[in-house]
Formats: structure tokens, sequence, C-alpha cells
């Protein structure tokens, strides 16, 4: 069995497309996402449309996805807060309401068995979408508590915008890095295509090319009206996180 596993995506239609292009080409059987699919990015109802055509096996629910069901209670108490409602609304502007309503549904983590491994995707860890694991970074007491009794041979995550393949408390973490921005320091779009027989799970981390050029011109033009979006420009130029 063969399967592409994909997150952060982040709105960027262009780097999904090639990401996808290049999964077709490779021949999978399924594909497995890992959240951050429409927020800090462009083209967020362009992006679910394409991933749903891949009728995905997962889909999980990022941290930045959860962003939408916020807007009603979100409280401003400052400038900055003013500005990240300001692109909260952004991205559910531009997505039907259907689609939002499915980015909702979501699940937060999914067990699956393939081929005899068995699999636990989510977003951050399986307790918090926002919660990163690093591979060179301890995980805290609980979290590592926590794991060690999970019923998994494989964790699968995302969040961090960095691709890894370690094993921590008896365990594989596997992430695939980002599609839409990339924080190792390549600039590609990254995902991971997932051999799996009889119990054995090879790996092989697969990056592409795209017109980042030209987002990265489009990105600069949306700046004007969305401040924020200097963050994500940076990112695309650099592939690592903004400086705070």
């Amino acid at each position: 069995m063969r399967v592409a596993v994909l997150g952060d995506v982040h709105g960027n239609f262009r780097a999904l497309e090639s990401v996808l292009a290049d999964i077709k080409s490779c021949d999978v059987d399924q594909v497995i996402f890992l959240g951050d699919l429409v927020y800090n990015g462009l083209d967020p109802q362009l992006c679910y449309d394409l991933l749903m055509d891949r009728k995905p096996l997962v889909t999980i629910k990022g941290n930045t996805d959860a962003y939408l069901e916020r807007i009603a209670t979100f409280k401003v108490n400052n400038t900055a807060d003013e500005q990240l409602l300001k692109l909260y609304k952004y991205t559910s502007i531009r997505m039907y309401d259907k689609a939002k309503e499915a980015v909702a549904a979501f699940k937060d983590r999914e067990y699956l068995d393939l081929d005899g491994v068995s699999i636990l995707a989510c977003h951050g860890s399986p307790y918090a979408n926002d919660e990163a694991l690093y591979e060179k970074k301890p995980f805290a007491p609980l979290l590592a508590k926590n794991i060690a009794n999970e019923k998994a041979d494989v964790i699968l995550c995302a969040h961090t915008h960095i691709p890894a393949d370690f094993n921590r408390e008896g365990i594989r973490f596997i992430n695939p890095g980002a599609v839409g921005y990339s924080f190792d320091g390549d600039t590609r779009p990254s995902w991971a295509l997932l051999t799996i027989e009889k119990g054995v799970m090879g790996i092989k981390f697969r990056r592409v090319e795209y017109d980042i050029n030209r987002y990265k011109m489009e990105v600069e033009h949306a700046i004007q009206s969305f401040p924020l979006f200097e963050a994500l420009l940076y990112s695309l130029e650099h592939a690592k996180m903004p400086p705070r």
C-alpha cells in the first residue's frame, strides 16, 4: 500500500496543486491530510475543493482550521487583535458555508490500521492541536506518559512545518512537513510517501517545485489590506518562522 501524507496547506493553492500532481504521479492508494488547510493563505476555498476532490481517507482539523469557529466570540482588546480578526474574516468570507461546516467537522485525531500498521493521525499532538512535537526537543513528562500508553505503532503529526521521522516512547513519529510554507530552510512544499506492506512501513519525503514567486507577488499585494500577511511573506521567502 502506498499512502500520501500531507498537511499545513494554509490556503496556498499553487503549492497544493503541485503537491497533488506529484502525489498522482506516485500512484498512491490513499491520502491522509493532517490539518491546517485554509487559514493564512490567499485561496482557502480553492484549497478545500482541490483536496476534497482527492477524497482523502483521513482529514484532521488543525489549530488554524478551528480559528474560523471563533470569529463570533473573538474579543478585540487592541490593534493586534483587530488585525487578527480581520485575517480570520478574510478566510471566512472566501469560503462557502458548506465548506466551513465540513472543515469544522474534521476530526481532531483518528486511529486506523493499514496493512498491519496501527496509526494515530493528529495535527499537533494527539491531545492538543497546537502542541508541537519536535525530534530534537524532549516531550513534557505528562505528554510522554500519555504517548507511552497509546496503542499505536506510528503517530502521524504536522504543525511544526518541518519534515521528521523519529522514535520516542516506543512509537515512530512521522511529520510530512508543510505544503503551504516551510520552517526547515527549504522553500519547496513537502509531503511524505509511505509504503506499507505486512506491518512494515517505509517512508520517502518528497519536495515539489511550484511558482512561488508568483504567489509571493500575490501575497505582497494582499499585505496592503492585511498587514499580518507580512509574516507569511517572510516564511515564503526564508522558509523559517518570522522573528518576533
